[in-house]
This record gives C-alpha cells, sequence and structure tokens, in this order.
C-alpha cells in the first residue's frame, strides 16, 4: 500500500511541476484515483507554433520624380569700394639747389665753396660748382709758401630712352712758390718764385643702358684739356674711348678701346705723342669661381713706333662663403706721363721736362681676400712687377737754389705687400686700415727717390643720428730717400742717398648739423704740430686749423 501511495505522491508532484512550467491554466488541475495496477502517462503539451514578430508603427511614403524650376531675382545690391592697402616706404630726401660753404683759418686761409644743382627729375640733370682756397703761409727758415686754388665746373645730363648723354666743362687756376730755399741765405721776393697753372677741360659721354644682356651695351667718351703754366709750357691732350659689351651663352665679352694724343709745347721743343690701346676681355662666373683672361695691345709712338702685348688673367675661388677667396692674375700696362699728371702729383717741377711712358712689362699678383662678418671684409695681397722707365722726382742741382725737380727713369723689379681691413655699420660707422710695403730693386740709381718704403693710412667717419659727424684721417710714411750731392762743387762730388725723417701726419673733421638747412664744421690739420718734408726743402705746415658753416637753400 505504501507502494502505491508513493507513486501517487510522485505523479501529483510531477503534474504540479508541469503546470507551473507552462503556466497554462487551460491544462487545469485534476486527481485521478485508480485502483488496480497504475500506468501513469503525460500528455502532449500545446505548443506555440507562431513565431515572434515586431510591427514597425512609421508608415513609408512613396518616391516620386521631381524637377527644379529654377528661375533668378533680381536684386539691387551695390558693392562698396575698397581702399587700397598701400606700403609705407621711406618719404624722399628734400633736396635743395643750392650749397654754400665758407670758412677761414690760420695762417690768413680763406676757403669758398658753393654748388648749384637741378632738383630730381627723369629728364635732365644740370650742376655748377665753384671753389676757392688759398693760404698766405710762409715756412720757418724757407721762402715765401703761399698757394691759391680756384676752380670751376659746369655739368650737365641729358637721359635718354636708352642712353644718358653727359658732359661737361672744368677750368682751375693754380698758384703755388718754389719755397724751397734757405731764406737765411736768399731773400727772394715771392714774384720770383711763382709757378701758376692755368687748366681747361671740356669731354662729352654716351653710355648705354640696355635691359637684355645679349643686347651690345656700349660707351663713347671724348675729352679734351689745355693746361699751360707761366714759363710758356703748355699742353694739349685730345682723346677717345670707349667699350662695348655683350652676354655670349652667359659670359661677358667686353672690348675697352682707347686712343690718345697728347702735344707738349716748351720753350726749346715740341712733343707729339699718340697711345692706340685695344683689350678685349672674357669674363665667366660659375657658382664658386670667377675668371677674367683678355689681352692688351698698345702702340705707342713717342720714341719711335713700339707695340705692346701684355696678358690679362685674373682667376678667384670662394672657397667658403665669401670668408675665404684667394685669386691669382697677371697684367701689364703702359703708363702716360704728361706734363698734367706729374705736376698734379708735384708742382715743384721745371717746366721743361723729358717725358718718357712708364711701361709696367708684366705684373704678377695673388693673395686672398674676404668677409670675417656682414660688417668687416679684408684684403691681403702681394705683387712683383717688372717696371721700364720708372719715374722719379730728383732735385734740380744745375740751379743755385736746387729748389725745382727735375724726372729721372730708371729700371726697376718692384715687389709690393699689401694689407687692408674695412669695417662699416651701416652709415653711422665706417672705418678704413691699410698699408703697403715696396721693396725696388733698381738698376742704375741708388735708389727709388721719394717713394716710401712703408705707407699706412686710417680713414673714418662717425655719424652721430645724422647730426654730428666726425673725421679722422691718419697716414704714415716711412723710409723715404732724396737724391743729393756730396763735396758739391769738387772734383769728387757724387750722388747719395739721404733718408728723410718719418712723416705722420693726423688730421680731423668735425660737423654740426644745425638743422637741415645750416651746419658748422671745423677742420684740424696736423694735430701734431709736427714739421715734416714731403720732399727734400719742402717742409709742410704745422699746425692748421679752420673753422666755418654751410647753408643750403
Amino acid at each position: 500500500m505504501q507502494k502505491y501511495f508513493l507513486k501517487l505522491l510522485i505523479l501529483v508532484a510531477f503534474v504540479s511541476f508541469q503546470t507551473n512550467l507552462f503556466a497554462q491554466d487551460t491544462l487545469g488541475r485534476y486527481l485521478n484515483i485508480v485502483t488496480g495496477q497504475f500506468h501513469p502517462t503525460v500528455m502532449d503539451a500545446a505548443k506555440l507554433n507562431e513565431n515572434p514578430s515586431v510591427n514597425d508603427s512609421t508608415q513609408k511614403l512613396p518616391i516620386k520624380g521631381y524637377n527644379i524650376n529654377s528661375k533668378k531675382i533680381n536684386t539691387g545690391f551695390d558693392v562698396a569700394p575698397i581702399t587700397p592697402v598701400q606700403l609705407q616706404g621711406e618719404p624722399l630726401t628734400k633736396l635743395y639747389n643750392a650749397l654754400v660753404k665758407l670758412g677761414f683759418g690760420n695762417y690768413t686761409t680763406p676757403y669758398g665753396e658753393v654748388w648749384y644743382n637741378s632738383l630730381r627729375s627723369k629728364e635732365y640733370a644740370y650742376g655748377i660748382r665753384m671753389k676757392h682756397l688759398s693760404s698766405s703761409y710762409t715756412a720757418q727758415d724757407y721762402g715765401f709758401a703761399g698757394y691759391s686754388d680756384n676752380e670751376i665746373s659746369l655739368s650737365g645730363k641729358k637721359f635718354l630712352k636708352e642712353h644718358t648723354l653727359s658732359g661737361n666743362f672744368d677750368y682751375a687756376r693754380n698758384v703755388v712758390h718754389f719755397y724751397g730755399y734757405d731764406a737765411n741765405l736768399n731773400n727772394l721776393d715771392k714774384d720770383l718764385t711763382v709757378q701758376r697753372f692755368n687748366y681747361f677741360a671740356a669731354n662729352a659721354d654716351l653710355m648705354s643702358h640696355y635691359t637684355k644682356a645679349e643686347r651690345y651695351n656700349h660707351e663713347v667718351k671724348l675729352s679734351y684739356y689745355n693746361l699751360a703754366d707761366l714759363y710758356k709750357t703748355s699742353e694739349n691732350n685730345i682723346k677717345a674711348n670707349g667699350f662695348v659689351q655683350t652676354t655670349i651663352d652667359k659670359e661677358i665679352l667686353k672690348v675697352n678701346a682707347d686712343i690718345d694724343y697728347y702735344n707738349l709745347k716748351t720753350a726749346k721743343d715740341t712733343i707729339n705723342n699718340t697711345i692706340i690701346t685695344l683689350n678685349p676681355n672674357f669674363y665667366a662666373t660659375g657658382e664658386k669661381y670667377k675668371a677674367a683672361v683678355g689681352v692688351t695691345a698698345v702702340m705707342d709712338n713717342l720714341e719711335g713706333t713700339k707695340f705692346y702685348f701684355y696678358p690679362k688673367i685674373d682667376l678667384s675661388y670662394n672657397v667658403v662663403d665669401n670668408i675665404i677667396i684667394p685669386y691669382v692674375g697677371a697684367s701689364g700696362g703702359l703708363h702716360k706721363n704728361s706734363m698734367k699728371s706729374i705736376t698734379d702729383e708735384n708742382p715743384f717741377v721745371l717746366s721743361q721736362l723729358t717725358l718718357k711712358n712708364t711701361n709696367d712689362r708684366y705684373k704678377l699678383f695673388g693673395g686672398i681676400k674676404g668677409t670675417i662678418t656682414s660688417k668687416i671684409n679684408y684684403n691681403a695681397c702681394a705683387s712683383y712687377t717688372s717696371i721700364d722707365n720708372l719715374m722719379m722726382y730728383v732735385n734740380d742741382t744745375k740751379d743755385l737754389l736746387a729748389n725745382r725737380f727735375d724726372v729721372v727713369y730708371d729700371q726697376a723689379q718692384e715687389l709690393n705687400v699689401r694689407g687692408e681691413v674695412a669695417y662699416q655699420l651701416r652709415e653711422k660707422i665706417r672705418f678704413n686700415l691699410s698699408g703697403d710695403y715696396y721693396n725696388y730693386k733698381m738698376t742704375n740709381e741708388l735708389r727709388a727717390w721719394y717713394i716710401p718704403q712703408v705707407k699706412i693710412t686710417l680713414a673714418g667717419n662717425y655719424n652721430l643720428s645724422d647730426k654730428i659727424i666726425i673725421k679722422v684721417d691718419l697716414f704714415y710714411l716711412d723710409n723715404q730717400y732724396a737724391r743729393t750731392i756730396e763735396n758739391k762743387d769738387m772734383k769728387d762730388e757724387k750722388f747719395v742717398a739721404t733718408q728723410l725723417k718719418p712723416m705722420f701726419d693726423a688730421n680731423l673733421g668735425g660737423e654740426y648739423r644745425y638743422n637741415k638747412k645750416l651746419g658748422f664744421f671745423i677742420n684740424l690739420n696736423n694735430v701734431g704740430n709736427v714739421r715734416y718734408y714731403r720732399y727734400i726743402n719742402y717742409p709742410t705746415q704745422r699746425f692748421g686749423f679752420m673753422l666755418g658753416l654751410s647753408y643750403s637753400f
């Protein structure tokens, strides 16, 4: 009985489990009690055969084709103009037509200079300049050393479409005195030692300004001058020179030509000379190198017709960004010695001179140059030159006073070593220091007369806000020699070399610009108050000063 009761409980539990599992109320709950042998069975469950589905509430609208029918609508919109942006460049400096400088210094030294020029123009330019400077200086123990310089110059330019036509006329009247004698032994009137030069010159120049390099840029210049002194010596010079330049395959071909004729008339003789020069050059430039190669052909008929040929080679290579640029070259040339070139350098010469042209047979040079910084550049070089007819000054010992100079010529070998350093800070500070060492090997003369062995110069300029300007010029000359006579008036007299004292001179200048029109200046010369001799028996002025003013209008 227990066995059947146990089976009944299991059946009831199973049915209850099935009822809770399917949670179907339709199954109902029932209890069957049977007798006899029990065969429990479970009826099949009623399965749900429908799959779940989601109903979308969004309705899809049908897509239909459409066309846009565009139509322009006219609007009345006006664009307001915009003022263009203008770059503010530096304004043009106001120019004045005229500038006048007046000054006066010790040794009774009046000074006056006037400039009058046209203002800015794209068509022409013209100007006039006049100058006077004189002094009544008398050197101690020497003769009257006064001088007078008067100059006037007219110039003009006409700017054409592709050319510039220019010309000028110059006149100068210069007076000096042969004061190089012992005034304690010879008391001469100053009119007996005077020398006067009158100089007239005119020239015309036509230069092209083609912008295309392959065109033939050119320049043609014609010039004339007449120079006459007080002793009936005069010189006429007519000169025509110019060049033609073009570019071939990015390289430059330039041909220079020159015809130079002069006529010298003295009281005893007449000299004519014509020098014709032709100089073609080819210039090539690369990324690192520059090269100039050419030749100079010269015809000279001063002492019979002679022909000369000189090389012209200049090669340089930029090793390090313009810091180190070594260069080498070779050249030569014929230099005309005329009455004008000689008296410009030494006005105390005789009126009757023997003229020869100096021939630099060849010149070999080499050096190194570059920039140390953006403000400092340098140049150091050495050269060796073989010279025929090197011109030098010697005292005219035939005259009792020996206060005039003659010229002599000699063959020489020249060695020159030069160094130069320049510094520039914008337009505010500029300095240039240069030094030269010369060594001459003469053929006949004992020395290279009046040519210094050492020459050092320093030039500086300081500009403080374009209001105060200070200038300094220093120079030093060492080891100069003059040719003198030993045992004069005796049978065994001979020429000897007399060394001159070293020369050092310091000149200072200052200018104060009160405004753009009015300024004041002071010049101090030979600040050390040293007496030195550029030529023997010709001492220079000691300390000198000049005060003055300038006015523009």
